[in-house]
């Protein structure tokens, strides 16, 4: 080969850009083109899409602050003498129609499988999602001409935008959390937004993926392809495995799969995330403010965790012995229930509707279980109460599998010759939630809801209820609570708890219950004689009209499931309502619909203010 030839094959200087050759910088041809696609679709400009997201959840937290202020604000007025705070008729209306919209429920197995929240919130989504998605696809070309030009630039977005949501799904999902800390918002009512935002991640970050495999296809097929995914420094190749990790949290996050292995997704989930943060910066490499947002990830994650651990988590607080559980007493109950009754020091302290995370290491060292507390401290608002060296802390477990089930047999099968039920070392992680407002002093009438096992999220309120009335801070003249439950026999977990309540404020407190399981050919039984059957002294007496009294002034027993639509209207006698419920979804659900369609009284003029506070056995 002659000496001009190979100096011509070897000078890609003055080559035209339909040459192969011209494939980099030193083409002319080819950095013209480059920087002229740059210039139309600037990579640097990419990362502000990032910045835009995180204004975007910067500014819902903040709205959402301003109400938690007026909320606290309320409190304040409602606590001084003279009428309760009051609104414009024009303003309680306006509430009224967005609490009918956002209370407002799906239902049918789509929702139950994929865990649709109220109808508000997915609103709220739906503008979060439409928000993303025209950033997303909006803006022209997603494409460069080649891939040696610079990344897509729709591949360059999403994938910050899905980098900006990694803090904020961190901060929804903590039990302690700085989102909780200034919205008042409880850490298993922002789970549900953990969970979407997440679902949100994974569609930018499968949109961030796949124009880097579409474009090398464009230009040379799957060897083209292969070249770039393999080459050294490759994001194609350090990004598969942060992609694959985020697929797996997800799937097993969908709240069936979770329900149904909760026990397997509560062991690799959280293991599965730091894993997948720690393969973003080896992915990220860096690039300019990308690796701000994993910084920021794991500052608000291990703020968090040092938080429970060393104030929260009773084991390890810098307030008690390390390593030292609480005793508790358990008890086993009628309905695959049982009592565990936690023996607390004097200075820990809890507010009705706060529950605790329970672990038992002689059944489970590394399970742990949310459960709520069924009463208040013995203290009231003057202080410990005398005598005292202990807090009574009750939880009434409902044995399904896993820890709940091991512990009910541990109850079970222990011997109780002597009279007396186990004792067992129990480790708390809590307390966590609660209410902002001051129920008792803002609402006239209180209206409780439960099924099953859900009475431990209203009997504490019944209580704290009933305080504030004999301190004269209450502004509440009626008590209402409707209690589903399977069988009679079950009507014996709280009736000890409910019986004095009951018996020193008739006029006060009424109860309905219900039993959707009895036998049609048994009459129903109170549940008085229900707890007296038990030491041989059974007692129950025919009803022709489906209803007996349970005790003297203590409630009725209904044998039929209710129809919340229909016995929920009747109960809203007051200006003021609160509406409390905690049962399964399903109930939830029927309620949160109620409470919605209640919501027309407001508008007619006929009430003032019908709120609802819904619990859940699990999140």
């Amino acid at each position: 080969m002659s000496m001009d030839s190979s100096s011509s094959s070897g000078n890609v200087t003055d080559l035209p850009l339909s040459d192969p050759r011209c494939d980099s910088d030193a083409c002319t041809a080819f950095k013209a083109a480059h920087q002229a696609s740059q210039a139309a679709v600037s990579y640097d400009h990419q990362y502000e899409y990032g910045h835009y997201t995180t204004w975007y959840y910067l500014a819902a937290i903040g709205v959402t602050m301003l109400a938690y202020l007026f909320r606290l604000s309320r409190n304040r007025r409602a606590g001084r003498k003279g009428p309760p705070p009051g609104k414009s008729t024009l303003a309680r209306k306006g509430l009224a129609l967005i609490r009918m919209v956002n209370y407002r429920h799906f239902k049918g197995h789509a929702a139950d499988y994929f865990g649709f929240p109220s109808i508000g919130a997915l609103i709220f989504l739906a503008v979060t999602s439409l928000f993303l998605l025209l950033m997303t696809f909006l803006v022209h070309p997603y494409y460069r001409g080649r891939r040696g030009y610079g990344s897509p630039p729709l591949a360059v977005r999403t994938g910050l935008m899905a980098q900006a949501l990694t803090p904020i799904i961190v901060a929804l999902a903590g039990k302690v959390n700085f989102i909780t800390m200034i919205t008042g918002i409880s850490h298993e009512k922002l789970n549900v937004f953990h969970r979407w935002v997440s679902y949100m991640c994974l569609f930018l970050s499968i949109v961030h993926t796949v124009p880097f495999i579409v474009q090398p296809l464009r230009d040379g097929g799957p060897d083209a392809l292969r070249k770039q995914y393999y080459k050294p420094g490759g994001m194609e190749y350090t990004g598969t495995p942060p992609l694959g990790i985020l697929v797996g949290i997800v799937v097993l996050s969908i709240p069936w799969i979770r329900h149904r292995f909760y026990n397997f997704f509560y062991r690799v989930h959280i293991p599965m995330y730091v894993t997948y943060l720690g393969l973003l910066f080896w992915h990220s490499d860096h690039e300019k403010d990308a690796w701000v947002y994993l910084y920021a990830t794991l500052a608000l994650w291990l703020a968090s965790c040092a938080v429970r651990l060393f104030y929260k988590w009773q084991t390890f607080s810098i307030f008690r012995d390390w390593f030292q559980g609480f005793p508790a007493r358990l008890e086993e109950l009628p309905g695959g229930m049982t009592k565990v009754t936690v023996l607390a020091p004097p200075d820990f302290q809890w507010r009705p509707g706060q529950h605790c995370w329970l672990r038992v290491p002689h059944l489970s060292i590394l399970q742990n279980h949310p459960f709520t507390i069924a009463n208040l401290p013995k203290y009231s608002a003057r202080g410990i109460q005398r005598g005292s060296d202990v807090n009574d802390m009750v939880f009434y477990v409902r044995a399904h599998h896993g820890l709940t089930l091991d512990l009910l047999k541990s109850v079970a099968e222990y011997d109780v010759a002597e009279g007396y039920n186990r004792s067992v070392s129990v480790h708390i992680d809590g307390p966590y939630g609660g209410l902002v407002e001051d129920i008792p002093a803002i609402y006239e009438s209180l209206v409780f809801v439960a099924g099953g096992s859900g009475i431990s999220a209203c009997l504490p309120w019944i209580q704290h209820a009933v305080r504030r009335i004999d301190e004269c801070s209450a502004t509440t003249s009626s008590i209402r609570l409707v209690w589903m439950v399977r069988y009679a026999s079950q009507l014996q977990w709280i009736v000890d708890e409910l019986e004095p309540l009951v018996n020193t404020h008739p006029d006060l407190i009424q109860i309905d219950f219900y039993v959707t399981k009895s036998p049609s050919s048994s009459a129903v039984e109170s549940a008085d004689s229900e707890k007296a059957s038990d030491n041989g002294a059974a007692g129950s007496k025919t009803s022709e009209a489906n209803t007996t009294v349970a005790k003297p002034r203590l409630g009725n027993v209904f044998s039929q499931r209710p129809f919340l639509p229909h016995i929920l209207p009747p109960l809203l006698i007051a200006r003021r309502v609160f509406i409390l419920g905690c049962g399964p979804e399903s109930l939830r659900a029927d309620l949160a619909n109620a409470a919605s369609t209640a919501q027309r009284k407001i508008l007619l003029g006929e009430a003032d203010h019908i709120t609802l506070h819904t619990e859940s056995f699990g999140w």
